[in-house]
């Protein structure tokens, strides 16, 4: 309560020191406003007349829908996943049941033009994600956009669009919030941003301070049975979010502005969110680890971006040139791992302990022009555009194991495994780098064959290059030394489509588009050891290179308005997936490799509205089906049957409802969202015909997240409460084992009930 009341007494301060300031403030993405706008096809455009599957939310539907963050965002836009997979505090994004958990990203991430995700290399094996606080937008791109954005987003694209600086008009935007997670501990955030002309028409600023904290509400507490009295931690998946943004806008002319900015955002998760299912009981409230360690996680980036704008008469030249730089650093704790795999049980010893240290880092350089048509009414519009990025990721793996003789029964290593510990204290230490590179030349352009008929087009082509090298030591895995190894290729992704403004109100679209992202390399595993795994799956050694996978993608949709009060978009889709890169695990050496195998389908809908009831009562809604599953058996792989699904949840959808009504003073309002995901199909891991069945593993289940929020509004000033998770639900969204068989089941499910204040400024 101490905690509470400190958070409610700052926010309190910050709303009523700025709303003395205030004046009307305009609420957006309402209709008033007119529709929103997004740039999804590179120029502005209203999101009815895009003929692509686009969700779009502006700042202040974000704010209504109390998200802050890419699960949140996810939660409310059809046809996308956001799963963590088990490992760390890692998290899998897939769009139409396109995901991997390895090679270079299916889904493209971008901050304004600039791509942001990562390949999988070594620990790191998920993209950061900005904080949602002070965006203009959020657009989701569903399909490959490889034309437009390039490799990586073979699957589809999320856009997160900042404010940018204003030359004319002062803008303050600030929210804190507190909130208490039942069984759990206290969060809260404070943040303001402010943008306006420093000198009129002239010279503009954007700059943005925001910090969050979100309470832990898992338990742990060493649960080693060789050791007694141990304490329990309460809350220790606790974690810190801290954001920086700083931007300049330079009207050097009529016709040039150049605008260098800065992002800046650090994470810290300080514990692993994983509880052990034979310790916890989540319809109790209880969640509790038998970890002996923390596994906490580290991740900061920041991005330096230039931007200039020139504005020649009817065309448009826009150069984007960025630099991101992200370090992550996590501890894994390894102490019930190793036994496990050596001993057959996740305890040998009570001073047993084994700390994987893990270390990551990312430097990513983009340049990219392109010049567009700015006429709206001209016949052609179109986009050109080069392309260069290269992006170089080291990592490395120090799993500190001193006590590591006493899975033998204090036999030295290098008498069992023949390899001693490296420098005498290491169990497994490694390190490596990978090295993307590609430059491309893309074209995009539409032709009005006629006032209501359009035929669009357009082609990137490209080369790239990824080269690997690594090095691992110690007895896990002996000496295993990968050599520099480089794939080059040169994919071409064309796209085409046809639109047709059916009536003032509707547009109906076909689409097809090509996807595809970059091979790599695979380090050696130790043959002596993994050779028959190897063999079971039709290989006498690991492929140095696996090549890139690619997709054709074709899509039918139509979006509009019915009268005033409805507002639609829907599509169907199939995406055919060739040559997919595939983790091959090697279950009796505990090695992994990367391979091309197997094909696959995703077919499906999706489906959204908004519907004006009344006046002041409005509803929305989103559906959406994906039927993702193998298409081409892989005899005696992974993949043995083509019944075998993609991890997803076949059926997503969602429903909200607002309600605003005048009061004496200012108005209050009601806002209601719920979400559901159905439970998943087989997978080749649930399936026993498989090289990769668990027998202890579960279909994904269900889910169910309901959200309820009621608040006041008058000027400039929004006060809200609300209520997360309102039902209390514990739906599994990962579970995993270290060894199958040893050990307890480790899962991770959603926050539980969370009440909350939020207050926020809008002048």
């Amino acid at each position: 309560m101490k905690q509470a009341i400190i958070h409610l007494s700052a926010i309190s301060a910050l709303a009523l020191s700025t709303a003395a300031m205030a004046q009307e403030a305009r609420q957006a993405d309402t209709p008033s406003q007119g529709e929103i706008i997004v740039t999804a096809t590179r120029r502005a455009e209203a999101l009815s007349k895009v003929p692509l599957s686009v969700t779009a939310l502006g700042q202040a539907a974000l704010d209504n829908r109390g998200i802050k963050d890419i699960s949140g965002l996810v939660r409310q836009t059809p046809g996308i996943q956001f799963d963590p997979n088990g490992f760390g505090n890692q998290t899998n994004i897939a769009i139409r049941g396109v995901s991997s958990t390895v090679g270079a990203a299916t889904t493209g991430v971008y901050i304004d033009d600039t791509p942001i995700q990562s390949r999988v290399v070594g620990y790191s094996s998920t993209n950061a994600f900005p904080a949602v606080f002070d965006l203009a937008r959020v657009e989701v791109l569903r399909g490959p956009q490889g034309t437009l954005f390039g490799a990586g987003s073979e699957g589809g694209t999320v856009r997160f669009i900042t404010t940018q600086p204003s030359l004319n008009d002062i803008h303050i935007y600030a929210r804190g919030e507190t909130s208490a997670t039942q069984g759990g501990a206290i969060s809260g955030e404070i943040g303001a941003s402010v943008t306006g002309p420093l000198v009129r028409d002239k010279l503009g600023l954007a700059a943005t301070l925001w910090y969050r904290h979100d309470g832990g509400w898992v338990d742990r507490q060493n649960t080693n049975p060789l050791l007694s009295g141990q304490p329990v931690l309460h809350n220790v998946n606790s974690g810190d979010t801290l954001v920086g943004r700083f931007a300049l806008k330079w009207a050097a002319s009529d016709a040039l502005t150049i605008t260098p900015s800065l992002f800046y955002q650090r994470r810290i998760l300080h514990d692993s969110s994983t509880y052990w299912e034979s310790l916890s009981n989540p319809s109790q409230g209880q969640f509790l680890s038998g970890q002996p360690n923390a596994s906490p996680d580290r991740d900061r980036f920041l991005l330096p971006a230039l931007n200039i704008t020139g504005d020649l008469g009817g065309v448009q030249i826009i150069n984007n040139t960025s630099y991101y730089i992200r370090d992550q650093s996590a501890q894994i704790d390894y102490s019930t791992i190793w036994p496990a795999v050596f001993d057959g049980t996740p305890w040998v010893s009570a001073r047993y302990n084994a700390l994987a240290h893990m270390a990551n880092d990312q430097r990513t350089f983009t340049q990219e022009l392109r010049a567009q048509s700015t006429q709206k009414d001209a016949r052609l519009s179109w986009v050109l555009g080069v392309f260069y990025a290269k992006s170089v990721q080291h990592f490395s793996e120090d799993v500190q194991d001193p006590y590591f003789a006493d899975i033998f029964g204090g036999i030295p290593p290098e008498l069992v495994l023949g390899t001693p510990l490296v420098n005498g204290t290491s169990s497994l230490a490694g390190a490596g780098r990978g090295a993307d590179e590609q430059i491309a030349g893309f074209a995009d352009g539409t032709f009005a064959i006629t006032p209501k008929l359009k035929a669009s087009a357009g082609l990137r082509v490209a080369h790239t290059k990824f080269s690997g090298n690594s090095l691992f030591q110690g007895p896990v895995s002996g000496y295993q030394l990968q050599p520099t190894q480089s794939v080059s290729e040169s994919p071409v992704t064309p796209k085409f489509g046809l639109d047709w403004q059916a009536s003032p109100a509707v547009m109906l679209y076909v689409s097809a588009a090509k996807g595809y992202r970059i091979g790599g390399t695979n380090a050696p595993v130790p043959q002596a050891v993994c050779g028959a795994d190897l063999a079971g799956y039709g290989f006498t050694s690991v492929p140095g290179t696996y090549k890139s996978d690619s997709l054709w993608s074709y899509e039918a949709g139509a979006k509009g308005r019915v009268g005033r009060a409805v507002t639609f978009a829907a599509s169907a889709f199939r995406v055919d997936w060739s040559d997919i890169q595939q983790d091959v695990y090697l279950q009796h050496c505990g090695a992994h490799f990367t391979a091309n195998l197997g094909q696959a389908r995703s077919t499906g809908f999706d489906l959204q509205a908004t519907v004006r009831v009344a006046r002041g009562l409005s509803l929305d809604g989103t559906l959406s089906y994906t039927s993702a599953h193998f298409t081409q058996n892989v005899a005696g792989g992974a993949l043995a049957t083509t019944a075998d699904h993609l991890e997803t949840h076949p059926w997503t959808a969602s429903i909200g409802g607002s309600y605003e009504r005048p009061i004496a003073i200012g108005s209050l309002y009601l806002r209601g969202d719920y979400q559901y995901k159905s439970p998943g199909p087989e997978t080749a891991t649930t399936d026993p015909a498989t090289n990769s069945y668990d027998p202890g593993a579960l279909r994904t289940a269900a889910f169910h997240f309901a959200s309820l929020r009621l608040g006041w509004r008058h000027g400039a000033v929004d006060v809200s409460a609300f209520i997360d998770n309102l039902t209390n639900d514990h739906a599994v969204l990962s579970r995993s084992i270290g060894v199958v068989g040893v050990g307890s089941y480790q899962s991770i499910t959603s926050r539980p009930r969370t009440f909350g204040l939020t207050m926020l400024l809008r002048k």
